[in-house]
C-alpha cells in the first residue's frame, strides 16, 4: 500500500520466474524495479493510449482496434511533454468541473524534464480536461496533455489505473 492507504499501480515491463519488472512512477522517467509475484495482484488491461505530439492527438486502442481519438493540446517548446512509455497512476475528480483542469485529471507516471515543481506539485504530467478548448490541437501546456471536457469524462469512465500511455513525437 502507498502511504495514502491506497494501492500503488505499476506497469509490468517483463516477467520471469516469480518476479515482475515494473515501470516506477518516479524520476527520472523510465526507471524500473522488480517486485515479487507474491507481493502484487496482476490484472490485464485491454486498453492502451497513444499521444502524438506532432499530430496533437490522443488515441485509445482496445487490443488492435482504435476505440477513440481526439484532439489534444500538448507542451510548448519551453515546457515540452516528455516522450516515452508511461502509465496511468491515478484519476482525480476535480472540485470545479468547469475549471482549468476540467472535470477529471489522470496522473501519469511521467514527469516534466524541465519543471521540477508546478502548481504545488512535483512536476508530474497528466491528461486532463480544459477550460480553454480553443488550445486543443496546439502546443499550449506546461507538459500535460489537454483534451476536451467531454473526452476526459469519457476516458475517466473507460480507462483503468495502470493503462499504458505511449507519448511520441
Amino acid at each position: 500500500m502507498a502511504a495514502g492507504g491506497w494501492p500503488t499501480t505499476f506497469l509490468v515491463k517483463s516477467r520471469k520466474a516469480g518476479w515482475n519488472q515494473v515501470y516506477l512512477p518516479v524520476r527520472p522517467n523510465g526507471i524500473t524495479g522488480w517486485v515479487r509475484d507474491a507481493d502484487v495482484s496482476l490484472a490485464r488491461d485491454p486498453y492502451r493510449v497513444g499521444v502524438s505530439l506532432s499530430g496533437h492527438t490522443l488515441t485509445v486502442w482496445n487490443g488492435t482496434h482504435i476505440v477513440y481519438r481526439t484532439a489534444a493540446g500538448v507542451g510548448t517548446r519551453a515546457t515540452p511533454t516528455p516522450i516515452g512509455r508511461f502509465f496511468v497512476v491515478m484519476l482525480l475528480a476535480q472540485t470545479n468541473p468547469t475549471g482549468i483542469y476540467g472535470p477529471y485529471a489522470f496522473g501519469l507516471s511521467a514527469y516534466s524534464n524541465v519543471l521540477h515543481n508546478f502548481g504545488g506539485g512535483i512536476g508530474e504530467i497528466g491528461i486532463h480536461g480544459t477550460d480553454a478548448p480553443s488550445g486543443l490541437g496546439s502546443d499550449v501546456s506546461h507538459g500535460c496533455i489537454r483534451v476536451s471536457n467531454r473526452a476526459i469524462t469519457y476516458l475517466a469512465r473507460l480507462l483503468p489505473l495502470g493503462t499504458p500511455v505511449a507519448i511520441g513525437a
